[in-house]
C-alpha cells in the first residue's frame, strides 16, 4: 500500500485547519511513497484470500514504484504479475482469470514503453479485480474499504499525469462517494464518519473547482483513512458487531 506518513490525528488537525492543508500541498505531498508493509514474494500455501491478498499486494508496490517515477521496478512487479498468473487459476473463475491476464497484457505493453503512469492506471484495474475476487465472509472489512482504497490509488496516478483527465478524475471522484455511501451504514464511530465525510466533501469541492493540487491532497487522505478504516473494522469483527457484508 502507498506509504501512510500522515497519521490519523493529523488529518483530524488538517480537517479542522484549511490553511493548515494548503500549505502542506507542496512537494512533500506531491507523490505518494511507497509502503513496503511485507516485501513482495512468492505465493505460499494459504486460506484463497490471503493468497489473493498477496497478489495485490504486487500492485500496490507496483503503483507506488509508478508515482516514484522507477519504471526498473515498475518492469519488476509487472514480471511478477506474470510469474503467478498460471497460480491463480484455481484460485478464479473464468472471466476473472481471463480479465486479469488482459490486465497483465495492458501492463507489459505499457511498461515497455516506459509509460510508469499508464502501467499503473492497468494495475490500479487489476488490484481491483483482484479484490473483487476475494470471498465475501473471509474479508477482516466490507469490500468498500478497499475500493476507497481502489479509488485513493486511481486519483493518486491520475493526479501525477502531465495532463489531467478530468472526466475520469471526477468519475472516480463520483465513485468513491459510492463506496463511502455503501460503507458509513457500517461505520458507528461519528468521528470516523465526519473525518471520511470531510474528506469526501474536500475532494469533491476540489474536483469542482478542478483543483488538480487539492485532487492529489485529498487522495493522500483517502489512502491515509483507509487504514483507520481497516483498524476499526477489525475491532468491529473482533468485538461481534453487527458488520452488513
Amino acid at each position: 500500500m502507498l506509504k501512510h506518513t500522515i497519521t490519523a490525528a493529523t488529518i483530524i488537525a488538517l480537517m479542522l485547519s484549511p490553511a493548515l492543508a494548503q500549505s502542506l500541498q507542496s512537494d512533500s505531498l506531491t507523490k505518494p511513497q511507497l509502503a513496503q508493509k511485507t516485501p513482495s514474494r512468492p505465493i505460499k500455501k494459504g486460506n484463497r484470500n490471503a493468497r489473493l491478498a498477496e497478489v495485490a499486494s504486487i500492485n500496490e508496490d507496483l503503483i507506488g514504484f509508478a508515482l516514484d517515477d522507477k519504471p526498473d521496478k515498475v518492469a519488476e512487479k509487472v514480471a511478477a504479475m506474470r510469474k503467478v498468473l498460471p497460480i491463480l487459476r484455481p484460485l478464479l473463475n473464468d472471466s476473472t482469470f481471463e480479465t486479469l491476464g488482459r490486465q497483465i497484457t495492458d501492463m507489459e505493453q505499457a511498461s515497455s514503453k516506459n509509460d510508469v503512469l499508464g502501467t499503473a492506471l492497468v494495475a490500479v484495474e487489476a488490484y481491483r479485480t483482484i479484490e473483487n475476487a476475494m470471498d465475501a465472509v473471509g474479508r477482516s472489512s466490507p469490500i468498500e474499504v478497499a475500493m476507497m482504497d481502489y479509488s485513493g490509488f486511481k486519483l493518486s496516478i491520475l493526479s501525477a499525469a502531465h495532463a489531467t483527465d478530468w472526466p475520469t478524475v471526477a468519475a472516480t471522484a463520483k465513485e468513491s462517494d459510492k463506496f463511502w455511501s455503501a460503507l458509513t451504514k457500517n461505520v458507528q464511530d461519528t468521528s470516523i464518519r465526519s473525518l471520511v465525510g470531510a474528506i469526501q466533501d474536500g475532494l469533491r469541492g476540489a474536483v469542482e473547482r478542478k483543483d488538480i493540487h487539492g485532487v492529489k491532497f485529498a487522495a493522500k487522505m483517502q489512502l491515509e483513512v483507509v487504514d483507520v478504516l481497516e483498524q476499526y473494522f477489525k475491532g468491529a469483527y473482533k468485538t461481534g458487531r453487527n458488520i452488513a457484508r
